[in-house]
This record gives structure tokens, sequence and C-alpha cells, in this order.
């Protein structure tokens, strides 16, 4: 592949870049920075520095070097371009020129409905949208529905009452829409289970990880907001409402009627039911959230408590 390529792609994907250098050197694939493969293309994120690494370049070219707006430039770069994003940029060009989407045959996940139906469980009045993959030993039950371009993995059960939107990734093994932990207990200190009677609805582009569990609603909806990116063993209770683009890392638990706000970071927490977490927030590694968390704050620490920085 040549740098021009590369360059034809971006323009076509509308990505804006800078370009420092091209040259006419043959790209033989991909690597990483760390283990870096003579021929390939790589990339630098902002955090780090390419000064930091030049010994080991010291007899190797690199035939088309992706980074950031900050970042020197070296003579060892034969094609070089800046971009706001490297990483974005690198995984784009992975996607888009390097590697596509693995065949049906190695996977087993299928847009083919004659497929996945010999395959998994899909209930006649589940409503499945246009080019949706679903992979090997899936339930969904009726009363489901899933927008065009999501892509289910193996193993992932989704219980009626459930809706989700397009160009969502769900991963192995988890679990959508099944009955929460909610009851009553009489006079004599007997616990009796409640059903649920509301739904879960996952709006578009939301990414979940393996193993995770959303619970439906007691009555009203679980509700995951476009753009969330959820990491493999989560648990969301029932009645939860996630905004917007927000991201939680592996693992969390977060209880029952807790309300998070957009574009909030929450990494490995537990959060105590009808707690609510402002928009912009990020909640600290192996946090435990008891009260309400501010829009735009950090809070750390068992129980939570605002970062002194």
């Amino acid at each position: 592949m040549k740098s021009t390529e590369i360059l034809s792609f971006l323009d076509r994907e509308g990505i804006e870049y800078e370009t420092v250098r091209i040259s006419d050197d043959e790209i033989n694939g991909y690597s990483s920075l760390f283990n870096y493969r003579e021929g390939t293309m790589t990339f630098i994120v902002p955090e780090r520095r390419f000064a930091d690494f030049t010994d080991k370049f010291a007899t190797t070219r690199i035939p088309f070097m992706i980074i950031g707006k900050t970042e020197s430039d070296y003579p060892i770069f034969s094609s070089v371009i800046r971009v706001k994003s490297p990483r974005r940029v690198f995984f784009l060009l992975l996607d888009g020129l390097f590697e596509k989407v693995p065949d049906p045959e190695i996977t087993g996940i299928s847009a083919d409905p004659e497929v996945y139906k010999k395959n998994s469980y899909i209930a006649p009045t589940a409503s499945i949208g246009n080019n949706v993959r679903i992979g090997v030993g899936c339930v969904i039950e009726g009363n489901v529905t899933i927008g065009d371009n999501t892509e289910i993995h193996h193993n992932v059960v989704i219980r009626n009452k459930t809706k989700i939107g397009a160009n969502c990734t769900i991963h192995s093994g988890t679990v959508i829409g099944e009955y929460g932990f909610g009851y009553v207990v009489n006079e004599l200190n007997e616990k009796t289970m409640l059903r649920h009677y509301g739904g879960v609805v996952i709006e578009d582009n939301v990414h979940i990880g393996d193993n995770c569990v959303i619970i439906r609603g007691a009555i009203d909806d679980t509700i995951i907001r476009r753009g969330v990116k959820i990491n493999t063993m989560v648990h969301i209770a029932h009645n939860d409402e996630i905004g917007a683009d927000t991201l939680i890392t592996s693992p969390c638990h977060v209880c029952g009627s807790v309300k998070i706000g957009e574009n909030c970071h929450i990494a490995g927490v537990t959060i105590r039911n009808q707690r609510n977490v402002g928009a912009n927030a990020t909640v600290g590694l192996g946090t435990v959230v008891v009260k309400d968390v501010e829009a735009g704050s950090t809070v750390v620490g068992n129980p939570a408590r605002p970062l002194i920085k």
C-alpha cells in the first residue's frame, strides 16, 4: 500500500489531517510503536513523546507515521501526517483499509437470518433490523426490537420489552432485560420477590462489553442513552438512566434508580441506589458513591469525596 492510498481514504472519510511529508515507500501492514515491525505504519499518542524511543529506531525507517499536533517530526519518518487524535485515525485506517469485518465462517456471527435463526432462538415476534449480525447460542424473546447494523455476539440473552437502537455492539454472555432484585417483607420477616414490569431502552451507537447485566425497570424503563460505552462485567440495575456518551469501565455495580448524566467517566465503582451523578463528572477507580455527585466534579474513595488537587 502507498501513502497516497491512505490519504485518499482519509479524504473520503472527511478526516482532517496535515500533511508533513509524503513518500512513495511501500507500507506493508501496521504495528504498534512498542512492537514495531519494519515497513509498517504506526502512530504515537499525544501522552507520549517519540523522543523517548529514538534509540530503538536508530537503524529503522518508518514508512508512514501518524502523530499529534504537538509531536516533533523526525527524519526517520518517510511519510508523516498530523491529526487531532492519532489513535482514532490509526484504528479507522485498520478498519477501512487493513482489516475487514471477520468472515461469518470464522466468527459464527452472521447477518443472514437463515443462519442466525438456525444457531440461536429468535422469537417470531422479535423485530430485527437490516444488517443485524447475531452469533451462536443467543436468546432473543418476543417484543424485542433491534435496530439496523447492530451486532449481537455469542450467548447473549435479550428478554422481552427490550428495545435496542442502531449501530450497537453487544458482546458475548451479556443479559439484557432480566428481572431485578426487588422484594417485599411481611410481618413474619418473610421475603417475597417482586416481578418487574418495565423494560430496557438502549439508544443508538451503544457498546456493551461481555458478561454485563442490564436489568429491566420495575415499572418504568431502564434507559441507556446514545453513545454510551460499557466495559465488561458491569451490572446496571432496574430504573437506572445512563446519560449520553458516558463511559463505564469494569467492574461496576450501579444500584437501582440511579441517574448518571451525560459524558461522565465511571471507573470501576459502586453507586448506591437512588443517587444522582451530574453531567461531565468523573468517579474514580474503586469509589463507593453514597451521596449525589455534582456535575463536573471528580470524586474518589470510600465513601466518595471530591478530589483535592
